[in-house]
């Protein structure tokens, strides 16, 4: 990726088929577990095709109703600063992570908020490594958050209660990430702007 020869959905594409290459070479599994993988990827691949249909079509009303428009309006008639957005945004997309399924929830909501973000000034790189974060923080704090159930049925022995407050510790730092963001941008920039040939 960095020396240019792959875009990360190539680089990708290329690290599964050597690992693959590299099983089969070595013996690592067998045939009946080739076909099972390909069996949970064409699933797994066909529920996320139909999340980007879905998904696709909500975009195509925002843009023709002009929702997106209508927002960025309403929020700057009410005059908030920046941080003040952006907070609004975190805590939005935290209660969401608790009911929607991550993918869904940035494909729905991004053709809606990412002009509201780009008025206030930031910049759409930054935005996307925090909604990542914050989309994360969102799938695993209690009380509903959906990763927490995938847990529960890879290990039904523990408890809801228990898991909650095992999850805890790992609900601290991702917060203090997203204040080091708020205050220092560059900490997701500057990497890319490293790479860019510009």
């Amino acid at each position: 990726i960095y020396l240019g020869w792959f875009s990360p959905t190539e680089a990708a594409a290329v690290g599964a088929c050597g690992a693959l290459l590299l099983g089969l070479l070595r013996k690592g599994f067998a045939r009946g577990d080739v076909a099972t993988a390909f069996t949970e990827t064409t699933r797994i691949t066909a529920n996320l095709v139909l999340i980007v249909l879905g998904s696709t079509i909500f975009s195509y009303f925002v843009v023709q109703t002009g929702m997106a428009q209508s927002v960025v309006k309403s929020i700057a008639a009410v005059g908030l600063p920046p941080l003040a957005v952006m907070l609004l945004l975190i805590g939005f997309y935290i209660f969401l992570g608790c009911f929607l399924e991550g993918i869904g929830m940035v494909l729905v909501t991004v053709p809606v908020l990412l002009p509201l973000v780009l008025s206030t000034g930031y910049d759409p790189i930054w935005f996307g490594v925090l909604l990542v974060i914050v989309v994360e923080i969102g799938l695993i704090h209690p009380p509903v958050g959906m990763n927490l159930f995938v847990i529960r049925t890879q290990a039904p022995q523990i408890s809801l209660s228990a898991m909650y407050r095992g999850v805890l510790p790992f609900l601290i730092a991702p917060f203090v990430l997203i204040a080091l963001l708020l205050v220092w941008p560059d900490l997701a920039l500057w990497l890319p702007r490293s790479m860019s040939l510009n």
